[in-house]
């Protein structure tokens, strides 16, 4: 069925051409037609209200059909909009119409044949412009809801754990918590240090089995209000409230980190284990409290120094010279 409504810009610096191709359109039924007696002009009419449809006399003196095509494309890219180039020839050489294909051009009607081939062509040309116009609009539509479902996802697929969204959003609330009624909110972040080594050296899922034996081990170890997350590939972050600031000192996590550190992981390839580093801050109501994001990226950025140790580094955020309380860790892990 012809798209009869099909928005159309035709532009060509011969009034007499233009108005040929405008009557012979609107003789088969097409109603939405705006005639353009430059490129420049026609341009301004694209600017203004989209066309699916340009038809074009390819020589023009200021400005010929491959350059306004080009001109197009670069408006379509931005609007995310497809328009449907064709152009009025007189050039029959395949040399000639292959460079204006790769100018952006869709199709070409020979004026010698476009008393008979205008209306078809133009029937031809609104099914295709209809069709990509609609993909582009279901594309744009679709990429929106999967930025609106990340935006609401807090869950990390592989553990079934929180992911870092939820990580930030626990950290926010747990931060307006301790402003208006003390205590303190603690960070402590886990990297798993040789995960990228056990991937590369063992083939299959193992490593993916180890993070997600480590994150089952996680589950076990806090308690049953501490909210636990997957930050990223071989990270994991435990958010958890606090008495005070004294309350959460590296040593007082130290079970849990022996818990997913100590114990090898029974895997296919036989017994591995995870070398694991372990950075820790808590912030109390005294002084300026860090943004969520502030907290996570300083705990984050002192793994550094927790690697040095191979255990626990543990700071206090309200501190102007934080105070250190690490512990080494108990077992000698293999390099």
């Amino acid at each position: 069925m012809t798209d009869t409504s099909l928005p159309i810009v035709v532009v060509d610096d011969a009034k007499f051409s233009g108005a040929i191709v405008e009557r012979t359109l609107k003789k088969a039924g097409y109603s939405n037609i705006r005639v353009a007696s430059h490129p420049a002009q026609a341009l301004e009419f694209l600017k203004s209200e989209p066309a699916r449809l340009l038809i074009a006399d390819w020589m023009m003196p200021d400005m010929d059909g491959l350059t306004l095509a080009q001109r197009i494309r670069q408006m379509d890219q931005k609007k995310l909009h497809f328009t449907y180039i064709l152009l009025l020839t007189g050039k029959e050489s395949p040399e000639a119409l292959s460079h204006a294909f790769s100018h952006g051009v869709d199709d070409f009607i020979y004026k010698s044949d476009m008393h008979q081939q205008l209306v078809p062509r133009v029937s031809a040309a609104a099914r295709t412009t209809n069709m990509l116009n609609l993909l582009m609009r279901n594309n744009t539509t679709l990429k929106k809801n999967v930025q609106v479902l990340e935006r609401c996802n807090h869950t990390d697929l592989l553990t079934g754990l929180g992911n870092k969204r939820l990580a930030l959003k626990t950290l926010t609330n747990s931060i307006k918590q301790v402003e208006s009624r003390q205590g303190a909110v603690c960070c402590i972040v886990f990297n798993l240090d040789n995960i990228d080594e056990i991937e590369q050296h063992h083939k299959g899922p193992i490593a993916q089995e180890m993070v997600k034996g480590a994150a089952q081990r996680l589950q076990n170890l806090v308690r049953p209000l501490d909210v636990i997350t997957r930050l990223s590939k071989n990270q994991f972050a435990i958010i958890t409230m606090q008495d005070s600031a004294e309350s959460c000192g590296a040593v007082s996590f130290k079970r849990i980190y022996e818990g997913i550190a100590s114990k090898p992981y029974a895997t296919p390839a036989g017994y591995l284990t995870l070398q694991v580093s372990g950075s820790l801050i808590s912030a109390e109501r005294l002084g300026n409290m860090p943004t969520a994001q502030q907290l996570l990226n300083t705990t984050i950025s002192n793994l550094e120094i927790a690697r040095e140790k191979n255990g626990i580094h543990g700071t206090q955020w309200h501190s102007q010279t934080p105070q250190i309380n690490d512990f080494p860790s108990p077992v000698a892990l293999p390099q």
